[in-house]
C-alpha cells in the first residue's frame, strides 16, 4: 500500500467514524461490559486541553483499521503515526474535532510501548493512563464488541467538539478601541494565552498584512503550523517578508526562553535555503526570553557570525497598531474573533478571549 493510499484510508476511515456516531446516543452503548468504568476513562482521556493522548488513541485504532496485525501497545510506531495523523486524521478532524497537527508526536515521539511507564509523568498522567486503559480495553475485548468501543471513543470525542463549539466568542466593540488600547488588549491576550505559539504567530502575522497592504510586499507564513522546526518544514522562518517572491526579511515568534538550540535551528534552517545574508527578528518577550543568550548587545546578537536581532513583542505591537487605520484594526479583529470560533481552539484560549475582549 502507497504512503498517500494509506492517508487517505485513514482520513476516510475517520470521516466515516464520525458520520456515523453522530447518529447514535449514550444509550447505545449502556450494555458494555464495565459501561461506567469506560465512560469515566474516556472523560479523563478525551475531556482535557492535552489533545495529544487522545490523539494517540485515534492514531492507534486507525492503525488496527489499516493492518489488522497491528499492535499499538507495543509497537505503536510501527502504523507510521506522524503520517496518518498529520496527512490523514488531521484533514478528517479539520471543524469538526479540536485538535493539532501532529497530536500523538507530542506526547509519544519515538514511543513504541504504551504502558505505565510511558504514561507515569506525563501532563496530566490520569489522561495519559486513560489512553492506555482504553486501548487495552479494546485489544482484551471480545470481537463482538471491539467495534463498539471504539465508535464509544468517537462517539465522546464528538460530544466533546460539541461543548467546545458551543462556548459564545464575545465579539469585541471594535469602534471603541483606540489603536493603543487594542495593542493592549492583543499584547495581553497572546502572552496569557499563547496556545503553544500558535496566538502570537497568527496576531504578529496580521499585523503585519495590515501593515503591508496594497504595497508590492507580501507576508508570508502566518497560516504555517507553528509545530516543528523551520528545518523539517521547508520555510525559512515563523513569518516572513517576501518582494518578488524572494524572503527580504525573516520574523521568529516565540513568547518561550530562547536557546542556542533555537538560534543554530534557525542558521540551519537558513543555510539550507541559501538565505543567511537575510536579516533575522526574533519577536519575543525582552528580557525574559533572551537571559540565556550570552553576549546580547543592544537586543543583537553575532551568533556563529550571523547577527540575530531580538524585539520586544508587547513593543511590537505597540508600534505597528499605531501605524494601522482604524479600519485595519476592525479587520485584524473581526480575523481573530474567527480565529478564536474555530472548533480546533481550546477552551482555555476561548474563554481567555472573552476575559480579556469583553465588552466594557
Amino acid at each position: 500500500m502507497s504512503t498517500d493510499v494509506r492517508n487517505k484510508k485513514a482520513q476516510e476511515f475517520i470521516e466515516r467514524k464520525l458520520e456515523h456516531v453522530a447518529s447514535l446516543s449514550e444509550a447505545d452503548f449502556s450494555a458494555l461490559t464495565d459501561y461506567e468504568q469506560l465512560k469515566t476513562t474516556l472523560q479523563n482521556l478525551i475531556f482535557t486541553k492535552a489533545m495529544g493522548f487522545r490523539g494517540v488513541v485515534a492514531t492507534a485504532i486507525t492503525g488496527q483499521f489499516i493492518d489488522a496485525q497491528y499492535d499499538p501497545l507495543n509497537r505503536f510506531y510501527d502504523c507510521n503515526p506522524r503520517a496518518i495523523f498529520e496527512q490523514g486524521i488531521f484533514y478528517a478532524y479539520q471543524g469538526r474535532i479540536p485538535c493539532g497537527k501532529s497530536d500523538p508526536l507530542n506526547v509519544a515521539k519515538n514511543t513504541n510501548v504504551l504502558d505505565e511507564n510511558w504514561a507515569q509523568g506525563k501532563r496530566p498522567q490520569v489522561a495519559a493512563q486513560a489512553a492506555v486503559d482504553y486501548l487495552r480495553y479494546i485489544q482484551s475485548a471480545p470481537a463482538e464488541e471491539r467495534e463498539s468501543l471504539v465508535d464509544f471513543f468517537f462517539f465522546k470525542l464528538v460530544e466533546y467538539a460539541a461543548t467546545v463549539a458551543a462556548i459564545a466568542v464575545c465579539a469585541p466593540d471594535e469602534r471603541g478601541l483606540s489603536n493603543q488600547k487594542f495593542a493592549h488588549k492583543c499584547s495581553t491576550f497572546l502572552l496569557e494565552y499563547p496556545e503553544s505559539g500558535t496566538v502570537p504567530q497568527f496576531v504578529v502575522s496580521r499585523l503585519l498584512q495590515k501593515l503591508y497592504d496594497g504595497s508590492c510586499n507580501k507576508i508570508e507564513g502566518g497560516d504555517e503550523s507553528v509545530f516543528g522546526t523551520n528545518t523539517t518544514s521547508k520555510k525559512p522562518a515563523d513569518i516572513w517578508l517576501e518582494l518578488d517572491g524572494n524572503p527580504v526579511n525573516l520574523f521568529e515568534i516565540t513568547v518561550k526562553k530562547i536557546d542556542k538550540k533555537r538560534l543554530d535551528d534557525c542558521i540551519e534552517a537558513l543555510d539550507s535555503l541559501s538565505l543567511l545574508d537575510r536579516p533575522v527578528q526574533f519577536i519575543c518577550r525582552i528580557p525574559e526570553d533572551i537571559q540565556e543568550l550570552d553576549g546580547v548587545q543592544n537586543n543583537a546578537l553575532n551568533f556563529k557570525g550571523k547577527t540575530i536581532n531580538f524585539v520586544d513583542i508587547r513593543q511590537f505591537i505597540y508600534s505597528i497598531s499605531s501605524l494601522l487605520t482604524a479600519s485595519q484594526i476592525e479587520e485584524i479583529l473581526l480575523e481573530l474573533r474567527g480565529f478564536i470560533e474555530d472548533i480546533g481552539r481550546p477552551i482555555k484560549t476561548k474563554t481567555g478571549w472573552n476575559e480579556i475582549f469583553k465588552t466594557e
